[in-house]
């Protein structure tokens, strides 16, 4: 989104322009590829002040004529606007430049690395159990796996301008702090400090986002791009792979709330006098239905030490389609809780839409009775990684002052 109402701040020329470029880019992120009437009627902007825009966008190497257009020209000719010459269709290029996007758990590191138009440039996984309390050992780890991404690069690859960081933990919106990482044992971290002091950082620094948050946005866009949900405004999204977590989109946003710990799912009380969560609270609702109590209410808490949390939940989810005895009791738990839950954030919230990840995702089946629709998430378990990357790709090209230096 482009800053054009800031209050108490007047507008100069440079940020019209900023957010009239944003427009345009925004505009074919949205359709693909547009001609520049077309791009003039989608922006409200006359045409001669896009022709002005793509020039500078071209120029940027961030817009470049359509390679489908031009593979079609022979076949099909391109439309016409009175006696003029054909209409050029353009779309986003974005290949000089690119983002770093991170995302860890409890016992893996992903790694993805996107040019700002969206095409995959390159991916890493890396299966690493973080020590609990200590944040050095991690860091290390995604130091050395950021500095293979750069070893990995061929001559001509695009700059990488930011790097983003999806974290299981609240992030502070003001300052990118994670006050608080129950499952890692982190208090007060300043994540990209302590990455920062390690290894030189990009032009455009580092994001910190909270995992869950992004992985809304991330399925929200993509309920966007089906024309089935298209016209969707309002979503609830609940996860559960490290904790339980989630995310609401409220009229088109992310819900973040005044420091950016809204919408803790994982930590709503539903026992008021249950046991005590790690949070300080008593019976949230990650202590009756977290993947922790499922794994070991289904006898698994040794499979899960030997080979992960992930995995052991994936074995719950078989027995529990095998119709093993204690999977479908721990499984029928978790539900039980999970409902409550849904049912009073459809009352709070008013939902068009459900999306469910982490191994939740299996279980959508469970859930057809349920008066809200609902879906399994589309991006599986790197929606976290891919959504904090779009919404960085977002941000830069909705507002693209930052990139003329880039």
């Amino acid at each position: 989104m482009s800053h054009m109402n800031r209050p108490g701040e007047s507008l100069t020329s440079s940020d019209v322009r900023d957010h009239n470029l944003g427009l345009v880019l925004a505009s074919l992120e949205k359709v693909g590829s547009a001609s520049r009437t077309e791009l003039a009627e989608a922006t409200g902007l006359v045409r001669g002040a896009v022709t002005a825009l793509v020039a500078e966008l071209i120029e940027l190497g961030l817009v470049r004529t359509s390679s489908v257009a031009s593979q079609l020209v022979e076949a099909t000719p391109a439309p016409r606007v009175g006696a003029g010459r054909p209409q050029e269709k353009l779309e986003l290029d974005g290949s000089r430049l690119a983002l770093l996007g991170l995302q860890f758990t409890s016992d893996r590191i992903h790694l993805h690395v996107v040019d700002l138009a969206g095409r995959s440039l390159l991916r890493r996984d890396l299966a690493f159990r973080a020590p609990y309390g200590d944040p050095g050992a991690l860091v290390t780890t995604l130091v050395e796996q950021i500095e293979e991404a750069y070893a990995a690069a061929i001559v001509g690859s695009p700059t990488i301008i930011q790097w983003v960081f999806a974290v299981p933990a609240p992030v502070l919106t003001s300052t990118g702090v994670i006050p608080i990482a129950i499952d890692f044992g982190w208090r007060d971290v300043d994540f990209a400090a302590l990455i920062s002091d390690r290894i030189e950082v990009p032009r455009l620094g580092i994001r910190v986002v909270n995992d869950a948050n992004a992985a809304t946005y991330g399925e929200f866009n993509s309920l966007w791009r089906n024309p089935n949900t298209a016209g969707v405004t309002d979503v609830i999204y609940l996860k559960s792979d490290i904790g339980i977590g989630g995310g609401a989109i409220v009229a088109g946003s992310v819900l973040l709330g005044a420091n950016g710990f809204a919408f803790e799912p994982g930590h709503v009380s539903v026992v008021p006098d249950g046991v005590e969560c790690e949070c300080g609270r008593r019976g949230c609702l990650v202590t009756v239905a977290g993947p922790e109590r499922i794994v070991s209410l289904a006898g698994l808490d040794t499979y899960a030490a030997a080979n992960g949390l992930e995995a052991a939940l994936q074995e719950v989810v078989r027995r529990f389609r095998a119709s093993e005895s204690t999977a479908v009791a721990a499984i029928g738990e978790a539900l039980k809780w999970l409902r409550l839950v849904l049912e009073n954030l459809v009352m709070l919230f008013e939902p068009q839409y459900i999306v469910l990840g982490g191994y939740l995702a299996e279980l959508v089946d469970e859930f057809s009775e349920f008066p809200v629709p609902m879906s399994a998430a589309s991006l599986g378990a790197l929606g976290a990684l891919d959504g904090a990357i779009l919404q960085a790709r977002h941000s830069l090209l909705s507002s693209p002052g930052p990139l003329r230096a880039a």
